[in-house]
């Protein structure tokens, strides 16, 4: 059976339905390999479904790990990327390079205005998490609604614990 799906930081979790990749061979992944070494392990167009659970900002060029990310996501595919909101108190330990608000994708999506150029994606989806306390009255609907607002100014009064995307490669 051809595994169609990576996991990118498996974190010692196996997958049988998957490959997967982490720079820690105790962890046990089936691919042990630094992601900020480029270029990946990986054939282009190889994987239907990558996933970046809480990996990303340990890792220091985003501009090539995004690079990657398209060149071995088949163009019907999609990459997960999950990572702490810049806000969360979580976000500010020290194995953690990169920081992100609810924008930070947007540069290497279609119909954004950016600087970026060369590869995009299709942003399917788009989630800043919230804590219990903050879901219970409904803010993260509001939140989500109104990023930038959220962003300029909620941000540090109620902070958000996770930004969730989810990217098509546009090929």
């Amino acid at each position: 059976m051809i595994k169609e799906k990576l996991i990118l930081g498996s974190a010692g979790k196996t997958h049988e339905d998957a490959i997967t990749v982490d720079i820690d061979p105790l962890a046990k992944p089936d691919v042990v390999h630094d992601l900020s070494v480029i270029p990946w392990p990986f054939a282009d167009d190889q994987f239907k479904e990558v996933s970046a659970h809480h990996v990303l900002e340990h890792l220091d060029d985003l501009m090539q790990i995004m690079n990657e990310l398209h060149r071995i996501c088949k163009p019907d595919g999609i990459v997960y990327i999950e990572v702490p909101h810049h806000s969360s108190w979580f976000a500010n330990t020290p194995t953690h390079k990169l920081r992100f608000n609810a924008f930070a994708f947007d540069g290497w999506c279609v119909g954004t205005q950016t600087w970026k150029k060369g590869l995009k994606f299709i942003m399917v989806k788009k989630e800043i998490t919230f804590h219990r306390s903050i879901r219970r009255y409904f803010l993260h609907k509001i939140f989500n609604k109104f990023p930038m607002a959220y962003e300029r100014f909620w941000t540090y009064i109620l902070p958000a614990e996770h930004l969730k995307v989810w990217l098509r490669p546009q090929k």
